[in-house]
């Protein structure tokens, strides 16, 4: 590839999709005019075209909280907005399962958020979905940065309910202790944000999951969304380790996902400049963050090789103060990398495949 950054190869991915379309179209034309075509055949073309531009690429990212996992999606997405986009303070930041692509087919930007209550209801999110009423919808003014991530605060709100309140709705895992009458939870159960960036408009889809409870709250996450992606990117992070709730996560919502040619499995260990210590050398600092990734392999099961060392934090701030150096150390490019010369061509390699398939057949 000519380049290793995702962002230009997401976007090249884009123009190979339209120009497969285009030359469909002009096979299309062919068959018309040299009297070849029928019903049947104008029917799987029009649906190879849409089923192309419908097309994306979905990357989940799955974390305990507190390990820097929304920040990691700042740092690798959305840093030309100069500024920290979606919400990443210290605590628990993402409540609720957030998906954010484009929606080529609304008129505006938004963020949509499912009521937390609507889990007492027996429909599933997927079924929510075909039904905007029951969501509750902001308009997204993508003209500043600024509102726009003042508008992103929404999605991490919480709210104040009585201890029998969150059992009834499966949330009393939210208790801070045993004798708290009244537990914090999330006011949403599922966001849905839109906006017309770049990536998203190329069929980038992205999905932002909450901590093991949420996970184990919302099995719909690991029966369908999970499995569904292209790539689920497991989030630790060095000043932890690997710990238990970690290793649950783990075993119980990524192990099982497997790697193939059609899906990929990426390990990051984040936060590693919580191990750069000015009075260690640099040979010793690497061999801090060696040592790291070799535990966390150990804990994981999987080979050292597949443990990624990053600081999205300090990845963000070098793409925002054009910082080559600190961007170098915090070793963000190498994931971008692997999501460029391994996600994405397989990803493209599966696409190729489906069109040689259905145009062959004619």
């Amino acid at each position: 590839m000519a380049t290793d950054r995702f962002t230009d190869q997401m976007q090249a991915y884009g123009r190979w999709r339209s120009d497969i379309a285009e030359a469909i179209k002009k096979y299309q034309a062919w068959l018309e005019g040299n009297e070849m075509s029928s019903a049947e055949v104008e029917i799987r073309i029009f649906e190879l075209i849409e089923a192309l531009k419908s097309d994306n690429l979905t990357i989940a990212f799955v974390a305990e909280f507190a390990r820097g996992k929304t920040e990691l999606i700042n740092a690798v997405f959305f840093s030309e907005y100069d500024r920290r986009l979606l919400p990443s303070e210290a605590g628990r930041t993402t409540m609720c399962p957030t998906e954010l692509f484009f929606d080529s087919e609304a008129n505006q930007s938004y963020i949509r958020l499912l009521p937390i209550e609507t889990r007492l209801e027996d429909m599933s999110i997927q079924e929510h979905k075909k039904d905007p009423i029951n969501w509750t919808s902001i308009e997204l003014d993508t003209s500043s940065s600024e509102k726009m991530a003042e508008a992103f605060l929404e999605v991490i709100k919480t709210k104040r309910v009585p201890l029998p309140v969150a059992e009834k709705l499966g949330l009393s895992d939210y208790r801070e202790t045993e004798n708290d009458n009244m537990v914090d939870i999330p006011m949403w159960r599922h966001a849905l944000i839109s906006f017309p960036h770049p990536l998203l408009k190329e069929g980038l889809t992205i999905l932002d999951t909450p901590g093991l409870n949420a996970l184990g709250n919302e099995p719909e996450l690991t029966v369908n969304m999970l499995p569904n992606a292209q790539a689920v990117i497991f989030v630790l992070a060095a000043d932890t380790g690997v710990t238990k709730s970690d290793l649950d996560m783990w075993t119980q919502n990524v192990q099982p996902l497997g790697g193939d040619a059609k899906h990929g499995r990426i390990v990051v260990l984040n936060k590693i400049d919580t191990l750069w210590d000015e009075l260690k050398s640099d040979d010793a600092i690497q061999g801090s963050i060696t040592t790291q990734c070799k535990s966390a392999a150990k804990m994981l099961n999987i080979d050292m090789d597949n443990v990624f060392p990053v600081s999205a934090q300090k990845g963000l701030l070098a793409k925002i103060r054009h910082d080559q150096d600190l961007l170098t150390k915090s070793n963000i490019l190498s994931l971008e990398s692997i999501l460029a010369q391994d996600i994405l061509p397989q990803k493209q390699e599966i696409v190729r495949d489906s069109i040689v398939s259905e145009i062959g057949t004619m």
